[in-house]
């Protein structure tokens, strides 16, 4: 009978004991589940205030990567008096890599799809200074190559950066809303 008692009085100890271990138990899931939710929009407040602008600024990047190497600009940047059309074209090719090279992290921060046009728009550029390049004789000069890549050029709607640049825009856009 002494077990007994020694027993049920146990319980009647433990009983308020697991009532307060449940409560604890309550209180802390729920304070945990706050200082989560706090945490994440702190984490959301953050992101906006330092990654946004970054990603901003990646856009605004590829947009001038785009517009340096439009095949119609570079006619006119990279062209130098006394150049022959061979040696155009490889500076052009050049330009081109080393712009595409210097951006290349930019694409950390924007879609798939706008990372591919922008890469697409890159291979098309080359494509045009090749064709071009084949249009041209090899002796010829700079002019004569110029010449070439706007005829090549003209037979496109549009050119291949610009086209880049529309799905770059749209993206952004898309993003500030």
């Amino acid at each position: 009978m002494e077990l007994l008692e020694k027993l049920i009085e146990a319980l009647i100890m433990l009983i308020p004991a697991l009532g307060i271990v449940a409560v604890v138990y309550v209180i802390l899931t729920k304070y945990f589940e706050n200082q989560q939710t706090t945490h994440e929009a702190e984490w959301k407040q953050r992101k906006s205030k330092d990654y946004l602008p970054i990603q901003m600024q990646a856009y605004e990047r590829l947009v001038l990567l785009l517009e340096r190497i439009n095949p119609e600009r570079l006619v006119f940047r990279v062209n130098k008096p006394g150049m022959s059309a061979r040696m155009m074209q490889a500076e052009m090719l050049k330009v081109i890599r080393d712009e595409f090279d210097h951006n290349l992290t930019q694409q950390l921060y924007i879609s798939n799809e706008a990372w591919a046009a922008v890469n697409k728009a890159r291979e098309e550029t080359i494509k045009v200074l090749n064709m071009a390049a084949e249009r041209t004789d090899k002796e010829g000069s700079s002019f004569e190559f110029s010449t070439a890549i706007l005829e090549t050029l003209g037979s496109f709607k549009k050119a291949p950066t610009d086209i880049a640049i529309e799905i770059v825009k749209a993206e952004y856009r898309k993003r500030l809303r």
